[in-house]
């Protein structure tokens, strides 16, 4: 197997580490200093502490979770030999969104268009995030009757700017939801995406800096996958898919181009890519100065 890219929250070797579970299209190694690399297949989108392949790998008929990994400085071995990955030559890929780097007068009408493409699928997405972002007349769930408070909470302290106050309804969303990525993990993520998006001057990167200091400690209190994901976004390392539509909104751009990226986010796993545009919307709506003043 051959590496096309590899994240550059990638730890490159000497390390060991073991696989922790085995997916169709992905293969997660726990570091034995602590953290994750994970391994993908082509059609995947990268992530910062991803390797994405040149072409296919039939995961789950040549590795098993617990098998041991060795990672050198240009090839990750998995077993004693049973497969390996060859890293030279591989691009390293950087997330492309950069705090406020982006954000344009016409980015709030591209915001509400990727509000309403939104809309359109999230009865088939099973995201209560989403739903209760877009303020959509569903059932009443004990998760959704749970959320409700802590975002109304969130909202207030984000658009104050009191970080210690918006910690925490934050501590309370981490770990919130079952999956190997939980719902309210996902959320914050899309939430630090879109508080990136919009940080243009001083005060709100300096805000966006503390909440990401406080936020990173919190990883202990869910799945070692989403603590990974977590922590690379407290980094501003957000994933691909992620910071394409982040960037799809911020430069306006054209409605093909964002209809695209609203669609590839919404692709990622059962509900965590629908769980993270939920936290854009918010972010750039509900904790907003003026919210709702768009679409």
């Amino acid at each position: 197997m051959r590496a096309q890219t590899i994240g550059s929250r990638v730890t490159r070797g000497p390390c060991g580490g073991r696989v922790e579970a085995v997916f169709a299209h992905a293969c997660n190694v726990a570091l034995d200093g602590g953290g994750l690399i994970t391994v993908l297949a082509p059609q995947a989108g990268n992530v910062a502490h991803g390797i994405r392949l040149v072409s296919g790998a039939r995961f789950e008929s040549r590795l098993q979770p617990g098998m041991p990994v060795r990672i050198e400085e240009d090839r990750v071995y998995f077993g004693a030999g049973i497969a390996a990955v060859n890293l030279a030559g591989a691009r390293t890929w950087t997330s492309a969104l950069r705090p406020g780097g982006c954000w344009r007068p016409r980015s709030m009408r591209a915001a509400a268009s990727a509000r309403g493409l939104l809309r359109r699928d999230a009865a088939v997405r099973g995201s209560e995030f989403l739903a209760a972002v877009l303020r959509m007349e569903r059932p009443a769930t004990p998760l959704a009757e749970h959320i409700a408070p802590l975002l109304a909470a969130l909202a207030g302290y984000t658009r104050a700017r009191d970080c210690a106050g918006a910690l925490r309804p934050v501590a309370q969303l981490v770990g919130l939801g079952p999956g190997l990525t939980p719902a309210g993990d996902d959320f914050i993520i899309g939430w630090l995406a879109g508080l990136a998006l919009r940080a243009g001057d001083h005060p709100r990167r300096e805000f966006l800096r503390v909440l990401c200091a406080g936020i990173a400690p919190l990883g202990s209190a869910t799945t070692s996958v989403s603590r990974q994901h977590l922590e690379d976004a407290c980094a501003l390392a957000f994933s691909e898919r992620l910071s394409d539509l982040c960037l799809a909104i911020g430069t306006a751009a054209p409605a093909a181009a964002l209809k695209s990226a609203v669609a590839a986010q919404l692709q990622v796993g059962a509900s965590s890519g629908a769980d993270a545009a939920a936290g854009v919307l918010f972010a750039l709506f509900d904790c907003s100065a003026a919210p709702r003043s768009v679409g």
